[in-house]
């Protein structure tokens, strides 16, 4: 029987995140947020997360009802420091079925997008980056049920994942430090594009 633990790849959780949180941010370049008030931090940094998790969170639990699937849902924290919603499901599926249930958020992603575009919006555009940013681990745990064979069945524990049949590792170890060049060269890039206006004002 294969297990493996989430929070083993922590680091590349952090990493992947950050990846997609910046590729998805290039594909709605018309956002501009300042953050001038508390009003702004709550509206632009606090309310997009309190419509992604439930919805996000959701849509696994719905589509692992869909397949006759009991669910829970919990909090963890990875390193204690990054505290992480999770949907887990108490019934085995099939890995075919658990790549299904995982990558189920990806839809509200493409929604979201198409939403922000139709209406040119700041903050469904943020809600898209962070309902996208949310899915490193839905991919890292995808990575791990394409490993298996299609009918091997797993359990999901929101934590860990258990399977009757195969390794459960997402990726070999070269992977993460590929993984890291990858987010670097993609850092670059961004502070070398990156523009930072001083406004210097003259009293009279």
């Amino acid at each position: 029987m294969g297990e493996s633990r989430l929070s083993d790849y922590f680091s590349d959780f952090l990493i992947f995140s950050l990846l997609l949180l910046i590729s998805s941010a290039f594909t709605v370049p018309w956002v501009e947020v300042s953050v001038s008030s508390l009003w702004d931090f709550v509206y632009y940094l606090v309310l997009p997360w309190v419509v992604v998790i439930p919805f996000h969170e959701g849509l696994h639990a719905l589509v692992a009802k869909l397949f006759g699937a009991g669910m829970r849902f919990g909090v963890t924290t990875f390193e204690k420091l990054v505290i992480a919603p999770y949907t887990a499901v108490e019934t085995p599926l099939t890995a075919r079925r658990s790549i299904a249930v995982t990558l189920a958020p990806l839809s509200l992603s493409l929604i979201l997008l198409a939403l922000a575009w139709l209406l040119r919006s700041d903050f469904w555009a943020l809600v898209y980056i962070f309902n996208t940013a949310g899915m490193a681990g839905d991919f890292i745990v995808t990575l791990a049920f394409l490993g298996l064979p299609p009918d091997a069945e797993v359990f999901d524990r929101g934590e860990a994942l258990v399977s009757n049949s195969g390794t459960l590792e997402p990726y070999p170890r070269w992977f993460s430090k590929a993984l890291k060049v990858v987010f670097l060269a993609v850092l670059l890039v961004v502070i070398a594009r990156a523009r930072v206006e001083v406004v210097v004002e003259n009293s009279p």
